[in-house]
C-alpha cells in the first residue's frame, strides 16, 4: 500500500551501478531504509541531488510492516534549501548532524513530536544568518529533551561543574571523568535556554567550541551507552579551528 510521508535523509550508500540505498527519518514511519533503483540514471525520477544530509523531502512509498528495505515510488523537496548546500559552514554542519542522528535514531515507530523539532529545527538553520558556527551545540542540546535525558538545571552560584552522568550542575568535581569544567560549564548553560535566533548572542573561542561538541558527544555517548565513531568530527573541528 502506498503512503505519502515527509523525510529527513540521513545516510545513503550506493547499491550495484545506479542504485542507492538511503536511510530516511520518516513522519510517517520512523527511521526507514529504502532501495532505490537507477538513481543515477539521467530519466530517474528520484535524482541523486535529493538524497543530501538533511535533506527535507516529500515522498510517497510502498510501506509494509517487517520489511528491511522499502521502496519508494515518488520523492521531490518539501522544502528547498537556499543555504545549506552552498554555504560551507552549514554545509559541513549538516553532514555532521545527520551522522549523528543516523547513529541515534533508530526507533522505526513514528514520533511525530520529534520529527517536528528536527524539521523545525533545519528549516531555521537554513535561513540563520547569525550564530551559524553554533547551530550544532544548541540543536544537539535542544535534542537531548527528545533522547530522555536533558540537562537539568542550570549553573548557579556554587554549582558550577556539569555531572554528565547525572545531567546535572554541582559544587565540587565530580568523582569521575564525565564532567565539564566550570568556565565551559557557563558557556553550555547559554545554550539551555537560548532559541536558535539567539545563538549569536554566546561567544565562544574556536577551542571551547569544539571542546563542547566533544562533551556533548561523549554525553549522548554515555546515556545511550554507545560509542560513537563521527567520520565527519575531524572536518568540523578543522573548520572551527
Amino acid at each position: 500500500m502506498f503512503y505519502k510521508t515527509e523525510g529527513i535523509v540521513l545516510h545513503g550508500i550506493k547499491y550495484g551501478d545506479t542504485g542507492k540505498i538511503v536511510t530516511v527519518y520518516t513522519e510517517a514511519f520512523g527511521r526507514c531504509s529504502f532501495i532505490l533503483q537507477g538513481i543515477h540514471a539521467k530519466k530517474s525520477s528520484n535524482k541523486a541531488n535529493l538524497l543530501q544530509p538533511l535533506f527535507l523531502l516529500e515522498m510517497e512509498v510502498d510501506h509494509r510492516q517487517g520489511r528491511e528495505l522499502q521502496r519508494a515510488r515518488e520523492i521531490k523537496f518539501c522544502h528547498p534549501y537556499q543555504t545549506v548546500p552552498y554555504d560551507i559552514v552549514k554545509s559541513s554542519q549538516a553532514i555532521f548532524l545527520a551522522e549523528i542522528l543516523y547513529k541515534v535514531l533508530k526507533e522505526e515507530e513514528a514520533r511525530v513530536e520529534l520529527f517536528q523539532f528536527l524539521s523545525h529545527s533545519f528549516r531555521i538553520f537554513d535561513l540563520l544568518q547569525k550564530g551559524t558556527a553554533n547551530f550544532h551545540l544548541a540543536f544537539l542540546v535542544q535534542l537531548t529533551r527528545y533522547m530522555g535525558f536533558s540537562p537539568a538545571g542550570n549553573v548557579v552560584e556554587g554549582r558550577t561543574f556539569f555531572d554528565m552522568a547525572s545531567g546535572s550542575f554541582v559544587e565540587n568535581k565530580p568523582p569521575h571523568p564525565y564532567y565539564i569544567e566550570p568556565e565551559e560549564s557557563r558557556v553550555f548553560s547559554e545554550f539551555l535556554t537560548v532559541s536558535f535566533e539567539e545563538i549569536g548572542k554566546i561567544t565562544l573561542t574556536p577551542t571551547q567550541r569544539n571542546l563542547l561538541l566533544l562533551k556533548m558527544i561523549d554525553y549522548f555517548s554515555l546515556h545511550l551507552g554507545i560509542r560513537f565513531q563521527i567520520k565527519s568530527w575531524d572536518v568540523l573541528r578543522e573548520l572551527f579551528d
